[in-house]
């Protein structure tokens, strides 16, 4: 599951790297653009980047809407729409690319998906886990470091899981500057590919978690059989 967790906090970083190569700002997190767009509608002042902020931000939006419509729950479970959901993401990133012919344009759909992305409310031992930005995880690492300093006794293991999600999420962006500077436009197949692959994954790891339920089901109940069997003895 944490290995899961990484990669889509690999594609965040990677998304967000794109975005600054492709449209000149980020497009997983929006703190910065709201900050901009107060400052220029203070001024009264719409130009070409306020426009293209607010575009993004709407699409991101629209991401988390969708989510909750998909999958209608705050909290998480192994349910098999989690990984037809990436899947479907997936293909759409690869054939919306190639309708706009790789335009800049194509860069603000990938919002959408951060957004679907960052809304399914995915939990990992019961952390929240936001895959498309860092504030609250470098928070948080820095919240737990500080309880280790001070000897207050936690669940170490959260030192760990922030830091990984860090350095995913960073090795996410390094690797698309190098994939751009490669392929250009198109190492947006990269994220197809990977939301692809995480889909296929989760269903396999969900047949797998099944088929290990089933099997403790069925030595609980031949066990309770066996019981019975040597108290009617």
């Amino acid at each position: 599951m944490l290995i899961w967790i990484c990669i889509l906090s690999f594609i965040g970083g990677y998304v967000d790297v794109y975005g600054l190569l492709t449209v000149a700002f980020p497009l997983t997190h929006f703190t910065g653009s709201v900050a901009k767009l107060a400052l220029e509608g203070f001024e009264i002042r719409v130009d070409k980047e306020v426009f293209q902020l607010a575009v993004a931000l709407f699409f991101f939006i629209l991401g988390n809407i969708i989510a909750g419509l998909l999958i209608g729950e705050r909290h998480f479970s192994f349910r098999k729409r989690y990984g037809i959901v990436f899947m479907v993401m997936g293909v759409l990133v690869f054939i919306l690319f190639n309708l706009f012919h790789g335009d800049k344009s194509f860069a603000y759909l990938l919002s959408i998906g951060i957004g679907v992305q960052n809304g399914l409310f995915i939990t990992y031992k019961g952390i929240l886990v936001r895959t498309s930005h860092l504030t609250g995880a470098i928070s948080d690492l820095g919240v737990y470091i500080g309880y280790l300093l001070r000897g207050k006794s936690f669940d170490t293991w959260k030192i760990f899981y922030y830091t990984v999600s860090l350095f995913s999420f960073f090795f996410g962006g390094v690797t698309s500057k190098m994939m751009y500077d490669i392929y250009g436009k198109q190492s947006v197949y990269a994220v197809s590919l990977g939301y692809i692959l995480i889909g296929a994954s989760y269903l396999i790891l969900r047949k797998k978690l099944e088929r290990n339920l089933e099997y403790e089901e069925v030595m609980k109940q031949r066990k309770e059989k066996y019981k019975k069997s040597k108290n009617k003895k």
